[in-house]
């Protein structure tokens, strides 16, 4: 996506969550200068951006530890925006109570899914009992609200301050190189770029339903001169047993030699598409949120 884009003019930044939410803290780095929008759950940022009434959307898409945000992936293929931009991101979680709460008092912690099995190992050694939130900022601000010293929720510092929480323990996750990868969402993609520049490109697709249909999808991609840097697999929800995949290669999938990469694909599979494009450089750490 071209920068100037990004960056320049005053957007409507769509995030999932409140003010506090680690995409809120993420939207807040890569659009220091834009209109920050909160919805309440993945889908109805995305379809912020795709009915108009904001520009961009960011949303988790990976965590190295826990994986893959599976709605976010679902969106991109069912959905017609493109993934215009990454960024990663460390995420340090943090066990928030009410003033005067110890550790000891705590039986029960609120957060969203993907923060809960980030501090699994911290959650079973104290004997927690973990309760899923819509949202990690979502689960502070009901702490708050409750003031029960038994409950907890694990979330980033910035919602502890927001929600007159205290700090009971810092960086619980289970592993210090805990990274989120956070996608910029657009209604266009970036298709021109320096000479000198890595593309790396996402691509969705399909197969259809028979023996070496995925082997033989990964050997076309090998074979038109892309190299697979990851694959992952998705079950298409209203198909039972039958799978999407989501591929990030490195090149274009925009110029001659990526069109006819995508026509030999839809020989064998029964749905192809081009989820976006960056450059290999716009991927960039953006520090801790």
């Amino acid at each position: 996506m071209n920068s100037d884009i990004l960056f320049g003019m005053k957007n409507k930044i769509a995030y999932c969550g409140i003010e506090g939410a680690f995409a809120n803290i993420a939207a807040k780095k890569i659009f220091p200068l834009d209109q920050l929008i909160s919805y309440p759950t993945f889908t109805s940022a995305y379809k912020a951006v795709e009915n108009g009434e904001c520009d961009f959307a960011v949303l988790p898409m990976e965590n190295s530890f826990a994986g893959d945000v599976s709605q976010v992936f679902d969106l991109m293929f069912t959905g017609t925006l493109f993934n215009s931009q990454i960024f990663k991101f460390k995420i340090a979680q943090t066990l928030l109570g009410i003033k005067g709460a110890k550790i000891d008092d705590i039986k029960t912690v609120y957060s969203h899914q993907q923060a809960i099995d980030q501090c699994c190992e911290f959650i079973q050694k104290n004997g927690f009992v973990p309760l899923p939130a819509v949202n990690t900022a979502v689960a502070a601000k009901e702490v708050a609200q409750k003031n029960d010293k038994t409950i907890a929720a694990i979330a980033s510092e910035e919602a502890g301050i927001l929600y007159g929480l205290e700090i009971l323990a810092k960086n619980i996750n289970q592993t210090s190189q805990n990274t989120t990868r956070f996608a910029v969402f657009s209604k266009q993609t970036q298709t021109d770029f320096l000479e000198d520049d890595k593309v790396v490109s996402y691509l969705m697709f399909a197969v259809k339903n028979v023996p070496g249909a995925l082997s033989a999808a990964i050997k076309i991609i090998s074979k038109k001169g892309f190299n697979l840097i990851s694959l992952h697999s998705h079950p298409i929800k209203d198909v039972a047993w039958e799978y999407y995949f989501y591929a990030e290669v490195e090149g274009s999938l925009f110029g001659k030699k990526g069109q006819k990469l995508i026509e030999k694909l839809k020989k064998g599979c029964s749905l192809v598409k081009i989820a976006g494009q960056t450059s290999e450089k716009q991927e960039e750490k953006q520090g801790g949120v």
